[in-house]
């Protein structure tokens, strides 16, 4: 249980670590972005900006994991425990996008994944009543 007691945290922390990498690898586009002024600054002529789009998405995941992760770090506080399907979801999640791109932060949900499970299991465990 006492990992998992600070799975909210691990999610902040990925969330952390997502965001300023893509800050780091997507400062150039950010820059470009600011010239261009921000409102409609992924689409050129009708067209897509790829980068732009990318970089956007990046970033917002990154912000969404910090905040599901205080969210998480909070209910767990109040004595909340996930449901099994929060630590296979990481876990698959994880699983699939190492496939993908097996050089990327997916293992930290695989990891995160466990940590889950584990604790969610030990938690059953210890309130399984042994009938008499």
């Amino acid at each position: 249980m006492k990992p998992m007691k600070y799975s909210g945290y691990y999610l902040v922390a990925t969330g952390v670590i997502h965001s300023l990498i893509g800050l780091a690898l997507g400062w150039n586009t950010l820059i470009e972005m600011h010239q261009d002024h921000w409102f409609s600054s992924t689409v050129l002529n009708g067209q897509m900006l790829f980068d732009r789009e990318a970089i956007v998405w990046f970033l917002l995941s990154g912000f969404f994991w910090i905040l599901f992760g205080i969210m998480l770090q909070k209910a767990l506080n109040e004595g909340f425990m996930p449901p099994l399907s929060l630590a296979w979801g990481f876990i698959l999640i994880g699983i699939l996008i190492a496939i993908i791109m097996p050089i990327s932060g997916a293992y930290l949900f695989i990891i995160q994944g466990f940590i889950l499970l584990l604790g969610i299991q030990k938690i059953k465990k210890s309130k399984v009543s042994i009938p008499e």
